[in-house]
């Protein structure tokens, strides 16, 4: 089930107009006869849409000056737009090194590795889009970008390493994501998924009590009546499971108190899961198993049946058309003792 998980909802996207020979905060000396010329004769090829004429005059102006960072800038937003990626970054590292309190490059270059990081995570080339959006993360934080980015970066590095199986430090990233100010107002949907995700990372560590506190934030997100996304049936499976997993540790310890109550609540959340078609088997065998608790032993049957008829392949398949016949008997016991009364 956990590898059926995708990425659900849009990313709040920064809106970013690159800015094409604007001078930075500190002044800049008076270029040179050639290098003017060469500047125009750029910014002409620009309003022409001649882009590959426009970067290989400015790489001409950087090799007459190479220290000039709004020329680096500005070429690293031509090759940004070429999709020449790693090359506009590139690009921009160098016009922030030459002058690092200018903010446009620094705009850019945030802005240029969430999307590397966000495309290379759609291929599943989950180590590479961790590489951009890891230096994403490390950057200054501008005061003029919408900080809807760095929750979305720290979304997506949640994501990515939750498919690399480093769960702690998935953990770690989805709430730095759900701790945003104001995430749950501007971007719920981004919200709720990360809400989702830390109680799938809870649930896979064991930690069945706190996961539930997750999944119960999630539903409550979307009420009754509202329109309810792809992973609400997970949530509410994911609901049921948690319950059931800490019932199954106390039955181990002995305690059978309040069972009946227990297996009570869980059932709907098993129920909503079988009725949205959720592909796994477990969720037969959880459900079959509390209407054996409450001794409803025709639900109980009818339960396993749909799991052996669902998953002919399973692995555990002998194991349950072994326990049919067991829950067979129990129910013709139950039927026997109606009569008898």
């Amino acid at each position: 089930m956990k590898k059926r998980i995708a990425v659900a909802g849009a990313f709040l996207l920064l809106v970013f107009a690159f800015s094409v020979f604007t001078v930075p905060a500190a002044e800049e000396k008076k270029p040179s006869k050639k290098v003017s010329k060469l500047m125009t004769k750029a910014q002409k090829a620009i309003q022409d849409k001649q882009t590959d004429q426009a970067i290989d005059l400015l790489r001409q102006v950087i090799s007459l000056e190479p220290g000039n960072a709004m020329v680096q800038h500005n070429l690293g937003v031509l090759l940004h737009e070429k999709g020449q990626t790693d090359e506009a970054i590139a690009s921009f590292e160098e016009a922030l090194r030459l002058q690092p309190d200018y903010q446009k490059p620094l705009l850019a270059l945030r802005q240029a590795l969430f999307e590397a990081g966000k495309s290379a995570s759609g291929n599943k080339d989950y180590e590479k889009a961790n590489s951009f959006l890891l230096k994403l993360d490390g950057l200054p934080l501008p005061a003029a970008e919408n900080q809807g980015l760095m929750a979305s970066a720290h979304y997506l590095l949640g994501f990515n390493l939750f498919n690399l199986k480093q769960y702690t430090k998935s953990s770690e990233y989805f709430g730095k994501c759900q701790a945003s100010e104001g995430l749950d107002k501007e971007n719920p949907d981004l919200y709720a998924n990360s809400t989702y995700f830390l109680g799938m990372m809870e649930y896979i560590q064991g930690q069945y009590a706190v996961s539930n506190e997750y999944f119960q934030k999630y539903v409550a997100l979307f009420p009754e009546g509202s329109a309810r996304p792809e992973f609400f049936t997970h949530a509410n499976y994911f609901l049921g499971a948690n319950l059931f997993r800490i019932l199954e540790a106390r039955l181990a310890k002995g305690d059978v108190s309040k069972i009946t109550e227990s297996a009570a609540e869980i059932i709907p959340y098993l129920k909503m899961a079988v009725e949205n078609k959720l592909p796994s088997e477990d969720v037969y065998v959880m459900l079959g198993n509390c209407y054996v608790y409450l001794k409803e032993y025709d639900e109980a049957v009818r339960t396993y049946k749909q799991l052996i008829e669902l998953f002919p392949q399973s692995q555990q398949l002998k194991n349950y058309q072994a326990f049919l016949p067991e829950l067979e008997k129990m129910l013709q016991q139950a039927q026997k003792s109606k009569k008898k009364r």
